[in-house]
């Protein structure tokens, strides 16, 4: 699931799918794998699709499936709050309701030597709901240590504030059901690794999908205020439950979803009159890597991208209807994508290809524009400082649409934002190429350093080795094998 899915919105895979080569669909890979979904004949029949098409979409429904800690957010009880009792639902946001200290990681692929917690915690949603939501956190073996600055006794470990990009969208999708949380060594591991406590909030619909009332919470995709207000209330509730373990400062950090999460947290913050004036000044920086600052400008997939939009935009705007963007076709086949909670992948297949699936006029309807201003961050006044990775081969979140954000941004509303811009890398290879200037410079804001770039500044970070020497980008991802049977998987088993 997790190499899967993070290349989901990925120009690469979408072409696969539209050319349907089939020495490229997927095939049985694993002898780990623990799921036999198989779809219906009546789902078949209901989304069109051939018995052919439909052992495709089993094939990556049951890798899906296989990645999934204890089950998945369905079988782990962990994620049901339905039991609460009524005297003891929350009545502000930002409040734990349920707390696992301790997350026994044998169903994890959690590096060696890091630990982890889940909480349930309140947020709410953008018609100002009172709903759950799901948090991990992911401990250092020892808390990094800021020499002269913030931490300097590492008696409590640094708080970096995570942001996920598009992990799913239904209950299954939350990071802290996958047994690699995600983005493994991409970013959560390399921060624990490198002594900072991960915040990570799943986003509210993701992991906790039924309210305390029995409510179905939908995943209000890239409706970025949504999802940062998630991401600080699960800081405060973290905090609440942590606090001599994890500090007070932090640093918010996103890639693409979560990087438009994360810059449009820092306008929150920036504003006069907010709901966190408890954690504004503790605020360090933020680090957005490739955000989408113009989501219908995206270049990779536009019809499994409106049906992860549009399959609950009713929820937020009531007049809207799926068919306003979608066709017949297009409808059924995210009502199927809806039964099965498919993951991006999943919907991929199935919504493509885009002649068949979107209407022609989509962009000409009301609900585009209206929901571009709940999602897209940028040329609002924000809390700095704030550095921004862009790979400039991105073929997701382009380089031109990063660039003209940041230019409106620091003409309309000048602060401290760097501009990082990095040759030749694409929307996953922008946060490894760029691991080590994002590292110093959250280190830098810990140790209370002067920002060494400060004020609006662009630059572009040339590699050591010529650019066709590089990987661009991942192949392999981490299979679990946490049963005696598998061990033969691991190479450091012995």
């Amino acid at each position: 699931m997790i190499c899967l899915q993070r290349l989901a919105i990925s120009a690469i895979v979408l072409k696969l799918v539209v050319a349907q080569d089939t020495t490229l669909l997927p095939t049985i890979h694993s002898t780990g794998w623990n799921s036999s979904f198989e779809l219906s004949a009546e789902q078949l029949k209901l989304a069109n699709l051939t018995t052919d098409y439909g052992a495709i979409i089993n094939t990556i429904i049951n890798f899906d499936r296989s990645q999934l800690a204890n089950g998945g957010a369905h079988q782990d009880e962990f994620y049901d709050v339905q039991n609460l009792p009524k005297d003891q639902w929350p009545t502000e946001s930002g409040r734990t309701i349920k707390l696992q200290k301790f997350t026994d990681p044998s169903s994890f692929s959690i590096p060696p030597k890091t630990a982890m917690s889940r909480i349930i915690y309140s947020t709410t949603n953008l018609n100002g709901t009172l709903i759950p939501a799901s948090a991990y956190i992911l401990w250092p073996h020892h808390p990094k240590s800021f020499r002269g600055g913030r931490n300097a006794s590492a008696s409590s470990a640094p708080v970096i504030l995570w942001t996920h990009g598009t992990s799913g969208f239904y209950a299954d999708g939350a990071p802290s059901t996958h047994r690699g949380l995600f983005y493994e060594d991409f970013v959560p591991f390399t921060l624990a690794e490198a002594g900072y406590a991960v915040v990570a909030p799943d986003y509210a619909g993701l992991g906790v999908s039924t309210s305390w009332d029995g409510t179905f919470i939908p995943h209000q995709y890239f409706a970025s205020e949504a999802g940062a207000g998630d991401a600080l209330n699960a800081l405060r509730a973290a905090q609440e439950s942590f606090p001599k373990e994890l500090s007070d400062d932090y640093v918010v950090l996103g890639h693409s979803q979560g990087g438009a999460v994360a810059w449009t947290l820092s306008e929150i913050l920036a504003r006069k009159n907010h709901k966190f004036q408890d954690v504004v000044k503790h605020h360090l920086g933020t680090v957005s890597l490739a955000p989408p600052t113009d989501i219908f400008s995206l270049s990779a997939g536009i019809g499994p991208f409106l049906a992860w939009i549009g399959k609950d935009l009713d929820q937020i705007f009531p007049t809207f209807n799926l068919s306003d963007w979608l066709t017949p076709l297009g409808t059924k086949r995210t009502n199927l994508s809806n039964q099965v909670e498919g993951s991006q992948i999943v919907s991929s297949y199935l919504l493509s290809p885009e002649e068949e699936i979107v209407q022609p006029d989509w962009k000409e309807t009301w609900s585009v524009e209206a929901f571009g201003k709940l999602a897209n961050p940028g040329n609002m006044d924000f809390k700095g400082p704030m550095l921004v990775l862009q790979g400039m081969d991105d073929p997701v979140v382009t380089y031109n649409m990063t660039n003209n954000a940041v230019d409106k941004t620091c003409k309309n509303h000048p602060n401290d934002l760097e501009f990082l811009n990095i040759p030749k890398a694409n929307h996953f290879g922008v946060i490894n190429a760029g691991k080590q200037n994002w590292l110093r410079w959250i280190e830098d804001r810990f140790a209370s350093q002067p920002l060494a770039r400060p004020g609006c500044v662009k630059s572009n970070l040339e590699s050591l080795m010529p650019q066709e020497y590089y990987q661009l980008t991942a192949n392999s991802f981490v299979l679990w094998a946490g049963k005696p049977q598998w061990s033969y998987e691991i190479p450091t088993a012995a």
